[in-house]
């Protein structure tokens, strides 16, 4: 049969591992939560830099698409814009 001073000892013991076992996982988490922040940080950076390069892309395209729609307009050099035939003059 246990005496109660081995029971109380037995459960010192447990409680001293619970606590030894509740700090070794509270710094885990602490350094859980620090590097779940420093991956936030930089996927937010990320986002911006993926933003600004779409906008420059955006902006780059529009402009290209602007110049090719002038270069590639027809224009109208003084003809009435009829459907009639032109004479040309032959030396």
């Amino acid at each position: 049969m246990t005496t109660l001073n081995e029971v109380s000892s037995k459960l010192l013991e447990v409680d001293a591992k619970q606590d030894k076992e509740i700090a070794v996982l509270t710094h885990q988490v602490e350094d859980l939560q620090r590097v779940v922040k420093d991956l936030r940080d930089r996927i937010r950076k990320n986002e911006k830099w993926i933003a600004g390069a779409a906008a420059v892309i955006a902006a780059a395209t529009f402009v290209i698409g602007i110049a090719v729609a002038v270069d590639s307009k027809e224009i109208d050099y003084g003809s009435n814009g009829s459907t009639q035939q032109e004479i040309l003059l032959q030396l």
